[in-house]
């Protein structure tokens, strides 16, 4: 059984891909991708954070504008997603259970994100994200049970998600494939054909 305590979604990329931030694309009911993911988001009833680094693109106020665990650098550059991902888990209580991570750059809303992630028999993993042939870390569960751990990496100086996450228990769900397109869409052709297959 999963204990979810907690939501954040990752707003607070650079786009340099796209073009423009991503979590102010808009969809065909005008809403924004940040809207559109707090919306679903509120359906499971747990706080939702939003971690923007800074960026001040979140206009409700019944969610919690988060900080980054390290702050930005002169050139106002963040720490990256781990950091974001300590940054919630601080305002959460340790051995709290999980925090669901879902990143601004998908059409996966969070009740299906933590529905299929907790389909399957998925006990004593630290963290639990969808894969295919890739992977995708960033719409996952976090088990509260890292903060600390997590806190050292960054202090140390560690920025990989993927290298900290070989250094825990890591269970991963295949990715449906209804979701190959929506998952994750860095440039604006890979966005039109994730609203063709979202409204499809």
């Amino acid at each position: 059984m999963i204990d979810l305590a907690g939501i954040v979604i990752l707003a607070g990329g650079e786009s340099t891909r796209m073009g423009s931030p991503k979590a102010l694309l808009k969809l065909a009911n005008g809403e924004t991708l940040l809207e559109f993911h707090i919306r679903h988001a509120k359906n499971l009833n747990v706080p939702v954070m939003v971690a923007d680094n800074g960026k001040h693109f979140c206009q409700d106020n019944t969610v919690k504008i988060i900080d980054d665990y390290i702050k930005n650098d002169e050139t106002s550059k963040g720490a990256g997603a781990l950091s974001a991902i300590a940054g919630a888990m601080a305002h959460l209580p340790h051995h709290a259970g999980y925090l669901l991570v879902i990143s601004c750059d998908s059409l996966v809303s969070a009740h299906q994100l933590f529905d299929t992630l907790t389909a399957q028999s998925v006990q004593n993993a630290d963290v639990i994200y969808v894969k295919s042939d890739k992977d995708y870390p960033l719409l996952g569960l976090y088990s509260l049970d890292l903060t600390d751990k997590l806190q050292g990496y960054l202090d140390n100086g560690g920025r990989s998600v993927m290298k900290f996450l070989s250094e825990v228990n890591v269970k991963t769900v295949d990715l449906p494939n209804d979701w190959v397109k929506l998952a994750n869409f860095n440039d604006k052709d890979e966005f039109e054909l994730a609203l063709i297959k979202f409204y499809g």
